[in-house]
C-alpha cells in the first residue's frame, strides 16, 4: 500500500477579520441582579454564620444564611444611591437622576409644566446626599470614630441647611442618624431597600409581572406618582415657609400670609399628640389640601412603625406609610420572590400569598402545588428536603423520625415511639409510658436491669 501523506493544515482566515470584534469584550457589562451586592456582608452575624450574600436567582434572600437581601450591607454598582433612585422613578425626573448619581448634591425640582402641576400641592425633595459639615455644625461626630473630628458626613441630609439639619438630626436616636460610617448608615441602607423595593416602582426590575399584567403595574406606579408619594419637609416650627405649590388660588395665598402674619405656630404633632411649640424641630407634609406635622421621630410608617427612610412617605386614606406597606394594601404580595401580584389567581398557603411558581420548598425549590410539605421557621419544605435537613434521628436504630411517625423526646435526645426503639437494653420490656434510666445512650428499666447488663458486658460498664 503507497503512503499517503497527511495534508498540510492551512491556518489562514477565509475571510478577512473584522478589526472591530476585539472592541467587544471593552464594552460596559451589564450587571445581572443577583451580582449586585455578591458577597456583602451581613448585619446579622450575632445569629448567623454568613460567608457574604449569594442572592438567591429568585428569591430576595441569601442562600448562605437565609437572610433577607436588605439585611446585608449592600453597596449599589457606581456608588448608586437607592433613595435616588426611587426619587427619580416616581417623582418623574429619572433621567436627571441615573446620570448624575455618582456625583453627590442636591436635587430641586424645576418650575416644569406637567411635572410640577401634577405634583404642585405635596411636598417635593429638597434632600442633598454625601452632605459634609464642620464639627461646630454638630455633635453626631461620636458616633463615628473613624472620621476625623473636624468633619462630620451625612449619607443623606432633608435640605442643605447646617443649622436645621444638626437640630433634626439632635432629635432622631443615635442609631437612625445617617452619620457615613455609623451604624445609622447602615440602618438607613437597609431600610431604604426594604421600605422602597425598587420593584414596585419600576416595570423594568419587576421580574415576575406577566405580559397581561404589565398595565396594571404601570397604573399602579402612575398612580403613586401623581397621588400617593410625598417628601415630608424638615422646619422649625412657628417660622416662615415658602409658600407650596405655585398653583394655588389667591384666597389661600392670602389665607397663609394672614397665618403667618399672626404667627401661629403651635401645632399637634399627628402620631403622638403633644403639642409642638415654636421653635421646634418638625417634618411637615403638605399633601394635595391636607398638612400634617410630625416630630421627627414620629414620622413612622403607620404598618410597620419603621422611620420613613428620607422622609418618603405614601399617603393613603388620610395616613402616612412605607412603600412596601402602601402597596400591600392594594395587592398580595409573594412570600417567596416578594415582589407584588398582579394576576387573579395564585397561591395562598400559610397564611401568606405565593406566586403559583414560587410556592417552593426552601431548599430544593420544588414546586410544592399539590404535594405535601412541611414547615419550619415560615418556611415551606418538601418532605425530602425535611427528613434531609431537620427530621431527627432515632437515637436506638440511627434513622430519622418522618412527620408522620410518633416520636418521643428526653432533653435533646429522640427516639421513635415503638418498641423496639424505647425498650430496655437488658431485658427488652416495653419502656413506653414507664419510668426509665438513660446511661450512655442505653435504655434500662431498672437498676437491677442495669447491674445485670455491666455483668454481661464487663467492656461497656453503665
Amino acid at each position: 500500500m503507497a503512503e499517503v501523506t497527511s495534508p498540510v493544515v492551512d491556518d489562514k482566515p477565509c475571510f478577512k477579520t473584522n478589526p472591530g470584534i476585539f472592541k467587544l469584550g471593552l464594552a460596559r457589562q451589564h450587571i445581572l441582579a443577583h451580582d449586585i451586592g455578591q458577597g456583602s456582608q451581613c448585619r446579622n452575624e450575632s445569629t448567623c454564620k454568613c460567608e457574604g450574600l449569594d442572592l438567591h436567582f429568585w428569591r430576595k434572600m441569601c442562600k448562605n444564611c437565609g437572610c433577607r437581601m436588605d439585611e446585608h450591607d449592600v453597596v449599589l454598582p457606581n456608588e448608586f444611591d437607592h433613595a435616588q433612585i426611587v426619587i427619580g422613578r416616581l417623582f418623574g425626573v429619572k433621567e436627571h437622576f441615573e446620570k448624575v448619581l455618582t456625583k453627590p448634591g442636591m436635587y430641586k425640582p424645576t418650575d416644569q409644566n406637567d411635572e410640577n402641576n401634577m405634583m404642585s400641592r405635596r411636598s417635593q425633595p429638597t434632600a442633598v446626599y454625601n452632605y459634609k459639615m464642620s464639627s461646630s455644625d454638630s455633635e453626631s461626630e461620636k458616633d463615628a470614630p473613624t472620621i476625623k473630628k473636624d468633619k462630620v458626613q451625612y449619607a443623606w441630609a432633608p435640605l442643605p441647611d447646617k443649622d436645621l439639619v444638626s437640630r433634626y438630626m439632635k432629635c432622631l436616636p443615635e442609631d437612625e442618624r445617617p452619620l457615613v460610617g455609623s451604624k445609622g448608615e447602615q440602618n438607613r441602607k437597609s431600610r431604604l431597600q426594604f421600605q422602597l423595593p425598587l420593584y414596585d416602582c419600576n416595570v423594568e426590575d419587576a421580574r415576575f409581572v406577566e405580559e397581561k399584567d404589565v398595565k396594571t403595574l404601570q397604573k399602579f406606579v402612575e398612580n403613586v406618582r401623581n397621588n400617593v408619594i410625598g417628601v415630608g419637609r424638615v422646619v422649625e416650627i412657628g417660622k416662615d415657609s415658602d409658600n407650596y405649590g405655585d398653583d394655588s388660588n389667591d384666597f389661600e395665598k392670602s389665607m397663609n400670609a394672614a397665618l403667618k402674619g399672626l404667627q401661629v405656630g403651635e401645632t399637634d404633632c399627628k402620631d403622638c399628640s403633644k403639642i409642638m411649640k415654636n421653635g421646634e424641630i418638625g417634618v411637615e407634609c403638605h399633601h394635595h389640601t391636607k398638612t400634617d406635622t410630625y416630630h421627627p421621630n414620629c414620622f413612622r410608617c403607620e404598618t410597620c412603625r419603621q422611620l420613613l427612610v428620607d422622609n418618603i412617605y405614601f399617603f393613603y386614606k388620610n395616613k402616612y406609610y412605607c412603600g412596601r406597606h402602601y402597596a400591600d394594601q392594594l395587592y398580595p404580595r409573594c412570600a417567596g420572590c416578594d415582589e407584588l401580584i398582579f394576576a387573579n389567581e395564585y397561591t395562598f398557603a400559610e397564611e401568606k400569598s405565593w406566586h403559583f411558581d414560587h410556592f417552593a420548598c426552601f431548599k430544593c425549590d420544588f414546586k410544592l402545588g399539590g404535594s405535601r410539605y412541611m414547615t419550619r421557621d415560615e418556611n415551606p419544605f418538601c418532605l425530602d428536603c425535611y427528613m434531609k435537613h431537620y427530621a431527627k434521628t432515632c437515637d436506638t436504630c440511627q434513622a430519622k423520625i418522618g412527620p408522620d411517625e410518633k416520636r418521643l423526646n428526653y432533653n435533646e435526645i429522640h427516639w421513635h415511639a415503638e418498641e423496639k426503639c424505647f425498650q430496655c437494653v437488658q431485658c427488652h420490656s416495653n419502656l413506653i409510658g414507664k419510668k426509665f434510666i438513660l446511661k450512655n445512650h442505653k435504655l434500662l428499666c431498672s437498676s437491677q436491669c442495669k447491674a445485670n447488663y455491666n455483668s454481661s458486658h464487663p467492656d461497656d460498664q453503665l
